[in-house]
């Protein structure tokens, strides 16, 4: 028990005044000699045992209602009471918003639930609680407002795909927090606790924060399309996708599984949970396009979907310098007599230069371009073939090396069939720089075969050997044209570009020259080049430049929130470092949660009552007794029979 106004009770000493009053009251009858005084000291007597109870009754009555009104007074506490009896409180409102939270109970989605937690706290708040907002993504939506300012900061905390570090928001939401000075501190987390978003390394909550975990749990069955391995088709030809599907739902036996570009469904596969669709992808025509993979709505709708960008090119110019009788001359012109390329001999304007030995006027600089090199198949012109490799600054050399036999190549999930073709072992790659470029072919016993980078801005890949059958059984097998296809297309990236899809909630770079972005719900944004944009919700991304043209962006939701599976209750205790964390699930657990510093019930009424009662008694005491009487007539003396 507490009370309100303690010093009220020291009214209770007037207490003693009816007791002292009563035991120095004195005696005003008046005495009266009366012959018959015999008969009053028996009716005396008889009546003197009720009235001394009756005295005693009215002295306890008057000292009990002082009692009571300076009880009433200092204005008691009793018990734990209501939600909005609670002492003023200092209260960070830590909002999930994370992909997870989108998901659909019932009717409503799960943030939309907590939202309604949020404001049931906010609606028994007094005025001298303190409130902060903060979402688990996307910046502070309120600093110590009211509640009011508050509950219009928790309509403005926007749903997003992305995901959330539990340790790094508490972090945040204990850094905003003002320092202890004798107020409550609470934090009030609304989330459904995603066992993915719990931090590795134990948090450790301060004494005197009370952490409160609003949860409303949900079924954590989800399918989701988790990975998407695009390989881009080159001009004219076929390209491939591989989707990585998973399912915690045991019920499907397969799914549907859709590849859509620009919109339109292109192809439809059917494949296991936890197994992969393979599609074929045709070369939709120059330009930028936005393709996905989308599966049957399930548990988290974000992650049925992913997207990715695929930019493709008109067919490339190709300059070839080497014999015009060669294999690689013969692969050119057929890919050229299937419109993949246009190849030329002649022309300096060319988006790549295929250069087989040493080039009789050096390497072209031609800023954007790429070079495709082989070393030559006569050894005495390796020395000026490394010279000309180190003048223009591409760190590798090609070493002849006196190895006996022959070895294979690697397998390549880019060239089918390479894993069965036999390689001569004299030439080795050997790098000459501080920074490994990318190995985008090896042998079998791990040396480099095929290299790409950068050296400015030319690309160059550079082939380990000469690709005649005596380096090679390549230049003589089917796998041929399919391997300069991949050099080509893909690995000197004529064949278009893939850029990498970012997670939602991760920030990027805007182009130079762009005016706004619109995200996929068809909001517009203004931006600068150069500035960063996040995009909070997966999906494609248009940005606007100033010059009327367009860029498309995809995004994805993380991996991780496509776990549903939610925490334990022991597990959020071992990682936050406390065993005090107050769970509620229910919303009777959540009404008892709200404010841990409750002042309990007033129970001032209840003694006022209680008083009126005593008020009652003391009058009906102090009058019992006291009747108006008339004096009897006495017999006339004398008076005969």
């Amino acid at each position: 028990m507490s009370f309100l106004a303690p010093w009220a009770l020291g009214l209770a000493a007037l207490a003693a005044l009816p007791v002292v009053l009563h035991l120095f009251r004195r005696d005003t009858r008046r005495r009266l000699a009366f012959p018959a005084i015999r008969y009053l000291r028996r009716a005396r007597d008889r009546s003197a045992r009720a009235l001394k109870l009756r005295d005693r009754l009215l002295l306890i009555t008057r000292v009990a209602l002082v009692l009571m009104l300076a009880a009433a007074a200092a204005a008691p506490l009793v018990g734990r009471g209501d939600v909005a009896d609670h002492v003023p409180t200092d209260v960070v409102l830590l909002v999930d918003n994370t992909g997870s939270m989108n998901r659909v109970l019932g009717e409503v989605t799960l943030l939309d639930r907590q939202r309604s937690r949020a404001l049931e706290l906010l609606r028994a708040a007094r005025s001298g609680d303190r409130f902060w907002v903060l979402p688990a993504v996307g910046p502070i939506r309120a600093s110590g407002v009211q509640a009011t300012d508050a509950a219009d900061a928790i309509a403005g905390v926007e749903a997003t795909d992305a995901t959330m570090n539990l340790g790094a928001v508490l972090r945040e939401a204990l850094r905003i927090l003002p320092p202890a000075s004798g107020r409550p501190r609470e934090v009030v987390l609304l989330s459904d606790l995603q066992a993915s978003s719990l931090p590795g390394p134990p948090f450790e909550l301060p004494d005197d924060i009370r952490l409160v975990a609003s949860r409303i749990d949900a079924s954590p069955a989800n399918a989701a399309v988790v990975e998407v391995r695009p390989v881009p088709p080159g001009p004219g030809g076929e390209g491939a996708v591989f989707a990585v599907l998973a399912s915690s739902d045991p019920a499907p036996d397969t799914l549907e599984v859709r590849l859509s570009v620009s919109g339109q469904t292109v192809s439809i596969v059917r494949a296991e949970p936890g197994g992969t669709a393979v599609f074929r992808l045709a070369d939709p025509g120059p330009g930028e396009h936005a393709v996905s993979v989308e599966i049957p709505a399930s548990g988290l709708r974000s992650d049925d979907r992913r997207h990715f960008i695929l930019r493709t090119l008109d067919p490339p110019v190709i300059k070839h310098i080497g014999p015009a009788d060669s294999y690689v001359a013969r692969a050119l012109e057929t890919l050229d007599r299937a419109g993949q390329l246009k190849l030329q001999y002649d022309t300096s304007d060319a988006a790549a230069w295929f250069v087989e030995g040493v080039s009789p006027a050096g390497l072209p600089v031609t800023p954007g371009a790429a070079w495709i090199l082989t070393p030559p198949e006569d050894d005495e012109l390796l020395a000026r073939f490394n010279a000309e490799l180190s003048r223009r600054g591409v760190p590798w050399k090609v070493d002849v090396v006196d190895v006996p036999g022959s070895t294979f190549l690697a397998p390549s999930d880019d060239v089918p069939g390479l894993e069965s073709i036999r390689v001569r072992g004299r030439h080795r790659l050997r790098s000459t720089g501080v920074e490994a470029d990318t190995v985008l072919l090896e042998t079998v016993d791990q040396s480099p075969w095929i290299v790409s980078g950068h050296v400015s801005d030319q690309r160059y890949v550079l082939i380990g050997g000469p690709l005649v059958p005596e380096s090679t059984e390549l230049p003589v097998t089917a796998v041929m044209l399919p391997l300069m296809e991949a050099v080509l297309f893909r690995w000197a990236g004529l064949g278009g570009s893939l850029p990498a899809p970012i997670s939602a909630g991760q920030p990027w770079t805007v182009p130079a020259g762009a005016d706004s972005v619109a995200g996929p719900d068809g909001g517009s944004i203004r931006v600068d080049g150069g500035s960063p944009y996040v995009p909070w919700r997966a999906g494609i991304h248009t940005v606007y430049m100033a010059d009327g043209g367009t860029s498309l962006l995809a995004a994805t939701v993380p991996a991780t929130e496509s776990d549903l599976r939610p925490a334990s209750s022991s597990d959020l205790g071992r990682v936050l470092g406390s065993t005090d964390v107050v769970e509620a699930r229910s919303e009777a657990e959540w009404n008892a949660s709200m404010y841990g510093n409750r002042r309990g019930w007033l129970a001032s009424p209840y003694l006022l009552a209680i008083a009126l009662a005593l008020v009652l008694l003391e009058a009906a005491l102090a009058t019992h007794g006291k009747r108006t009487t008339r004096p009897r007539s006495t017999p006339a003396a004398g008076r005969q029979s």
